[in-house]
């Protein structure tokens, strides 16, 4: 079985910066899940895993626009400390704005005097970010169709009496 359109993939993985640093990874608890076509990761991440089977791995580099995109510095801002969540802010806090329900969120760059200074962007923004993915198992995401008819088959009735 390979991966394709509406197959459930779920994969161990690990992001590493242009460095080799790792900045995020999988864990045995909480690997990659997604479904192949539906737009649930990046697109180019998404095509090179395209046919793989289970027990491949691969390396894909993206650039940042392949990825989260370039750091936008107009989504750096000061926000004055009345138009920010009650309670206490630290320095690398991430929050949602109101009503956005995770659309979005802001990072506490830093405390200023008036507030605190915010960034918009993706923490992994502006990032040539590189993907080591194994593949662990693959699954049809389609519910199983039974020949079997748990209906009722139509009949038609006569409306002229």
């Amino acid at each position: 079985m390979n991966v394709e359109a509406n197959m459930q993939v779920t994969a161990a993985f690990r992001v590493l910066d242009e460095c080799g640093e790792c900045l995020r990874r999988s864990t045995p608890e909480q690997p990659l899940r997604y479904i192949h076509g539906r737009g649930e990761l990046l697109s180019e991440l998404e095509r090179a895993l395209e046919g793989a089977a289970v027990g491949d791995q691969k390396c894909v580099t993206l650039n940042p626009e392949e990825a989260f995109g370039p750091h936008r510095p107009e989504l750096v801002f000061e926000a004055i400390r009345e138009h920010l969540p009650p309670g206490e802010l630290k320095e690398g806090m991430s929050f949602a704005p109101g009503g956005q329900q995770g659309k979005f969120t802001l990072r506490v760059i830093k405390l200023t005097e008036k507030g605190a200074l915010l960034d918009g962007n993706h923490p992994l923004a502006g990032k040539t970010l590189t993907w080591e993915i194994s593949i662990e198992k693959i699954r049809s995401a389609l519910p199983e169709v039974s020949d079997s008819c748990d209906h009722e088959p139509l009949r038609w009735v006569s409306l002229n009496g």
